[in-house]
């Protein structure tokens, strides 16, 4: 691969405004006006919409997580806690004591916000910003409840891959709180209420932060957003309107001891950290070459747009395949990974610089799906056998698997089915 090593051409500022002259800034002073105008009645027509979802309120609709809705937090935090209860009946006192709290606390924040809660809570004066909380159940706490016949077998223990860089810390977990929206005051507190309300039963195991770009800074609030590697990331999710959407993505459990997950999600989160120094030394044709798709547009190589199903057949002048054989979108395609699919939603991270002087920053990628066994992991596993070209760029450091049920009448556990005794 080539490595960068142009520098940027052109006139710099200073020989910029010596070229213009005192003629030239009083053509652009006289055109201010016009612009400023225009650039306002654009503003005008798009701010309804840019601002709709920082001013809307998300919870849970149609049974299903906040999590899934559309459209995307630009904002989220996950959390995963441990209970302290070790075993049998104090843990399911404790399980029930802590999803009885947070069903109550999260549905008066869905519905009325965090300063009805505590006086003198951070978003005061803030709109709801689409808060959504979404929980997850970790197979540890169901096993040491006395619950295990209720573990789902969708939620065998994720196979360990060749590349994992898995830190122990940053793995597993009792619970999972997911919360999403579009303000970061609006998160931190309420992952601070909802903590802090069960910390008497619960001990933080890892904390996580992601972010997008935001709807009011997008030129286009619907396109889809860009990963701190400059990629378009979540190509051609499936939408909940799809009719492929719930075998993708909504489990099916017609068994009585699984009921509780019927018409529930898998979560598979995992940690990736980006060696973004390393990623732009790169030429921009060879990074493109390593994902398969184009910078600016995203469309696969060989295609035009970014929703062009890659020609995986297609080859060059010299006979070679022009998206290549170790690229990232060929490897993990559904044609090599008997079919797997499931919706993708990552959020970068940016912890800033470790004392070694190392980057902290990567991809808090999540991805929902009806069946582990048939969605993430033959796609990682496809990933990691093949070579993927993308690995010597990223390491994966954090992995979790958790249920996620439906929510029913507005309790997203119904812990009275999920704990027996």
């Amino acid at each position: 691969m080539r490595r960068r090593t142009d520098q940027p051409h052109g006139p710099s500022r200073r020989n910029l405004l010596t070229a213009t002259g005192a003629a030239g800034l009083a053509g652009l002073a006289a055109g201010a006006g016009a612009g400023h105008a225009v650039a306002e009645h654009r503003l005008g027509q798009e701010h309804g919409h840019a601002l709709a979802p920082a001013r809307s309120r998300a919870g849970d609709r149609d049974g299903m997580p906040p999590a899934l809705l559309s459209p995307t937090p630009s904002q989220v935090q996950m959390v995963a806690v441990d209970l302290r209860a070790e075993a049998g009946g104090r843990t399911r006192e404790a399980a029930r004591r802590v999803l009885r709290t947070w069903s109550r606390e999260i549905g008066a924040l869905h519905e009325h916000g965090l300063h009805t809660r505590v006086e003198g809570a951070p978003t005061q004066g803030l709109f709801p910003a689409s808060l959504g909380i979404t929980l997850g159940l970790g197979a540890p706490l169901l096993d040491r409840a006395g619950a295990g016949d209720r573990i789902p077998p969708h939620m065998e223990e994720i196979p360990a891959f060749a590349t994992d860089r898995l830190e122990p810390g940053w793995c597993g977990g009792d619970l999972l709180l997911h919360v999403g929206a579009e303000d970061p005051v609006v998160v931190s507190s309420a992952v601070g209420h909802l903590v802090g309300a069960v910390a008497g039963d619960v001990r933080p195991r890892w904390s996580l932060s992601g972010f997008q770009r935001s709807a009011a800074a997008a030129d286009d609030p619907a396109a889809t957003p860009r990963n701190l590697m400059g990629q378009i990331d979540g190509t051609v999710n499936p939408h909940a309107s799809d009719p492929l959407f719930g075998p993708q993505v909504l489990a099916a459990h017609p068994e009585p001891s699984l009921a509780w997950m019927d018409g529930g999600t898998y979560l598979v989160v995992r940690r990736i950290r980006m060696l973004l120094d390393d990623w732009y030394s790169l030429d921009p044709a060879d990074r493109e070459a390593v994902i398969g798709r184009r910078l600016s547009s995203g469309a696969p190589l060989g295609g035009v747009a970014e929703d062009d199903r890659p020609d995986l057949a297609a080859t060059g002048e010299d006979g070679a395949p022009v998206i290549p054989r170790d690229a990232h979108i060929r490897l993990a395609a559904p044609g090599n990974t008997l079919g797997a699919r499931m919706l993708r939603r990552g959020f970068n991270y940016d912890l800033g610089w470790d004392t070694a002087g190392r980057r902290q920053a990567g991809l808090v990628f999540t991805a929902w799906q009806a069946d582990p066994r048939t969605g993430f992991t033959p796609v990682q596993r496809a990933l990691d056998e093949g070579g993927d070209a993308l690995h010597p760029f990223v390491r994966h450091e954090g992995s979790a698997l958790f249920a996620v049920p439906p929510v029913r009448d507005g309790d997203p556990w119904a812990a009275h089915d999920l704990f027996p005794g």
